[in-house]
């Protein structure tokens, strides 16, 4: 179809032709007003990346079956500086034991099955702590994993926190003891003194199901296995998890695990009050 001058395209031509500019000028703006005010741009991803980092558990035991539980460790330097790191394991019950490692820029190692390979222990669990050789930060987590089962292997991961972000709080909701599912939750002591941690555990509306308190020695880390059995709470869904100290470092935990499969999920705890 022709459109003569009169047509309605050819009115509205001239917004047409300025929409695009006034988009740029509106675009302009906003990021005028932005440098102007200092508002950031929303935060798309979270750090856990430190110059010290933890942790809470690896190790290496015995499974059912003749299977083994073992712990890799995979370590990220995002930063321009090669450095050098210092693995302390804080073997439970047993001495601590330090391993050094060089990692260049941008570039990430990975340790298959640390505890033996690294610290040469063959059966042994216990607290991680990673720390800089410079004031430049590193990322780090663990895959702690089943294998030689006849099933497969089957495992979680566990996120490694920097010191700097962890709290005297740690909280944990929606976690399930029933349709198949146990639930162990553990906290670790990030500290080189000894603390004592409220535990508390209650219902998705805030009853009161259990309370504790336990002393953690320095770099030590306690796991509770199935506490609905262990603490006598009837198995329900969506329960609530708390540690606090009076104000100490902890990274506390949970992991919930199938029955049937084995398959597990770690959930680590945030401070909403601290």
């Amino acid at each position: 179809m022709y459109y003569g001058d009169a047509s309605p395209r050819n009115q509205y031509a001239p917004y047409h032709l300025e929409e695009p500019r006034m988009r740029r000028l509106s675009f302009l703006f906003i990021v005028s007003v932005v440098l102007l005010t200092g508002v950031p741009s929303p935060a798309l991803a979270l750090n856990t990346g430190d110059t010290v980092v933890i942790i809470p558990i690896i190790s290496r035991v015995p499974g059912v079956g003749g299977s083994q539980w073992r712990t890799d460790v995979f370590i990220a330097n995002h930063s321009t500086v090669s450095k050098t790191l210092t693995l302390t394991f804080y073997v439970a019950g047993s001495a601590a034991l330090d391993r050094s490692i060089s990692i260049e820029p941008f570039t990430t190692l990975s340790l298959p099955d640390l505890v033996l390979n690294n610290f040469g222990l063959d059966n042994a669990s216990g607290q991680l702590e990673i720390r800089s050789s410079n004031m430049s930060g590193f990322e780090a987590r663990a895959r702690i994993y089943n294998a030689g089962n006849a099933v497969g292997e089957f495992g979680q991961n566990v996120p490694g926190l920097g010191r700097n972000y962890l709290n005297r709080q740690a909280y944990l909701f929606g976690l399930s003891g029933i349709n198949g599912n146990r639930l162990n939750i553990g906290v670790a002591n990030a500290n080189s003194t000894a603390i004592v941690v409220n535990l508390n555990v209650s219902s998705r509306t805030n009853v009161s199901l259990h309370s504790e308190q336990v002393t953690l020695q320095p770099h030590q880390t306690i796991q509770f296995n199935d506490i609905f059995t262990r603490f006598g709470i009837a198995p329900q869904a969506d329960v609530q998890v708390e540690f606090n100290t009076s104000g100490d470092l902890i990274y506390g935990y949970a992991s919930e695990v199938r029955n049937d499969t084995g398959d597990a999920i770690f959930v680590f705890g945030t401070s909403p009050n601290s």
